[in-house]
């Protein structure tokens, strides 16, 4: 699949944000700060969460190796687009008087 370099940007940002938001989640109510604690949580409720930050790892795992290949394609453009520079500037190079 191809996305778009902004497109890998925004989802490689969206999942890292779910995965700190539910990391923080589950410490808060691991130090009891947060809104449940871990012994009153339900199956249902873990299952989500547990769901939620699998779903984030592998849209931070695909959206990076999207990003790195888009970087990779323009880093491997600019160097033709720079190799053709070089090469019109050669060959429009006058030639020297003998």
């Amino acid at each position: 699949m191809h996305v778009s370099k902004r497109t890998a940007l925004h989802g490689l940002n969206v999942s890292m944000a779910v995965f700190l938001g539910i990391s923080a989640y589950g410490l808060l109510g691991f130090l009891g700060i947060g809104m449940e604690t871990p012994g009153a949580a339900t199956s249902a409720g873990t299952l989500l969460i547990a769901a939620g930050i699998a779903a984030s790892i592998a849209g931070i795992c695909f959206f990076g190796i999207q990003l790195d290949r888009r970087k990779i394609e323009d880093r491997k453009a600019e160097e033709r687009r720079k190799a053709g520079e070089t090469a019109k500037k050669i060959s429009n190079k006058p030639a020297r008087p003998a």
